[in-house]
């Protein structure tokens, strides 16, 4: 069986006045994306899909760059929607992403529910897993929130524990029911 390797996209440049799905990478992000790249070598990958959003799109970008790869951009791949929350301070968005993963049948916080943003995930990884899709590992860039709830339930682990845990950025390698992760910020300094 193939791998599946979810990427969260790396650190943006935050601005408060700007919708975050409109975020570009910070330097620093731009530096682990492509530090991250060397750790994605050994795949074997012939694309990179991709949310839409800038800083995942981004992210892949660098990415690809490095592995010579194309990306397609998948829109049911952005982010846990949630254009009417707005910029919150932390520990409100902290609140409000630990009840949406505890309750993940209920229109808790944003614009949908986290059952409907795993289906959407869900169908995503199937269309590229299909025969006609190609053989291989399997490279996604997506969202912290997204990579929580679609990567927790696949491997039946406690959701807010799971994004708690992921960085930026972020690669989660899914092998059957087991799970690595390749963190930037753990790797060796060069």
């Amino acid at each position: 069986m193939s791998r599946i390797v979810l990427i969260r996209h790396s650190i943006p440049f935050i601005e408060e006045n700007t919708p975050s799905i409109d975020w570009k990478l910070s330097a620093a992000g731009e530096a682990a994306a492509i530090k991250l790249a060397k750790y994605l070598s050994g795949f074997s990958v012939k694309k990179i899909l991709s949310s839409p959003e800038k800083k995942a799109h981004q992210t892949a970008t660098l990415i690809a760059d490095r592995l010579g790869l194309p990306i397609l951009i998948d829109p049911d791949l952005r982010e846990h929607g949630r254009s009417k929350v707005g910029y919150i301070a932390r520990a409100d968005f902290d609140a409000g992403i630990t009840r949406l993963l505890e309750n993940p049948h209920q229109l808790i916080f944003g614009d949908e529910s986290a059952d409907a943003v795993f289906n959407r995930m869900d169908q995503a990884v199937a269309r590229a897993r299909m025969p006609q899709a190609g053989s291989g590992d399997l490279m996604v860039v997506s969202h912290g929130t997204a990579i929580s709830i679609y990567a927790a339930r696949v491997l039946r682990v406690d959701p807010p524990a799971f994004w708690r845990s992921l960085s930026m950025p972020t690669a989660i390698v899914l092998n059957g029911n087991e799970m690595t992760a390749i963190n930037v910020q753990d790797a060796p300094a060069e």
